[in-house]
């Protein structure tokens, strides 16, 4: 059984990856279709594509090359994965829901410190 591996990502890699999206999906924040080591498409497609082009997106955002290198290690052979705010799965068909999660994500948050209190000194 493989770990699942979890990543510290910034809220604005996320973002990223939504808007290089070919068209905004309602069940995820971004989803990406991987064929190969060398080939991260930003479209999913079950089954082969029907002379579509699409733009290769591997080595656009290191994030996404993580997750790809991640899901093929649980998936060899590539396919589909579905991206959210809480990680990232797959599924074994397009019916397949919620799917299998392979990566957790922990947002990084701004942090506030506490300003040091000052001590008085009465002369």
């Amino acid at each position: 059984m493989l770990d699942i591996l979890e990543l510290r990502v910034e809220p604005e890699e996320l973002d990223q990856l939504r808007q290089c999206q070919t068209r905004p999906r309602p069940d995820c924040h971004a989803a990406f279709t991987v064929d190969g080591r060398a080939t991260i498409f930003p479209v999913v497609e079950w089954g082969k594509p029907q002379g579509q082009q699409c733009a290769n997106v591997r080595g656009w955002f290191p994030l996404l090359d993580k997750i790809a290198d991640e899901f093929l290690i649980w998936r060899p052979q590539g396919g589909a994965f579905f991206i959210t705010h809480e990680g990232a799965r797959y599924r074994t068909s397009e019916e397949h829901r919620p799917g299998v999660e392979f990566i957790l994500f922990e947002l990084s948050r701004p942090m506030i410190l506490p300003q040091p209190e000052l001590e008085l000194i009465s002369a």
